[in-house]
């Protein structure tokens, strides 16, 4: 929930490397691992209407939220690779009006 709590009050898009490290610091300290494939299981659906349609439906979930966890953090680890070459466009586009 820190987490976003941090996103909803980011304010300015910024293009320095820095910046970029500390937005998904929170995200990369989060370990999933041992969330992964993570099964639910009942031990009596007999003769219960809809128990192992909502067992299915739950492990469904849990693997679509594992997989989409997976996918923000392969996202997340891209931003700082993206601002340094920003922040080092910015640099030399400054460069340039300066002379």
């Amino acid at each position: 929930m820190k987490f976003l709590r941090s996103f909803r009050t980011m304010g300015k898009i910024k293009s320095d490397t820095i910046s970029a490290q500390n937005a998904i610091s929170e995200l990369v300290e989060v370990d999933t691992s041992d969330k992964q494939n993570q099964q639910v299981e009942f031990s009596y659906t007999t003769e219960i209407a809809g128990m192992e349609a909502g067992r299915q439906a739950c492990n469904q979930m849990l693997q679509a939220v594992s997989d989409f966890s997976s996918a923000v953090l392969t996202q997340a680890n891209k931003f700082p690779d993206i601002a340094y070459k920003i922040e080092k466009r910015d640099v030399e586009q400054a460069q340039r009006w300066s002379n």
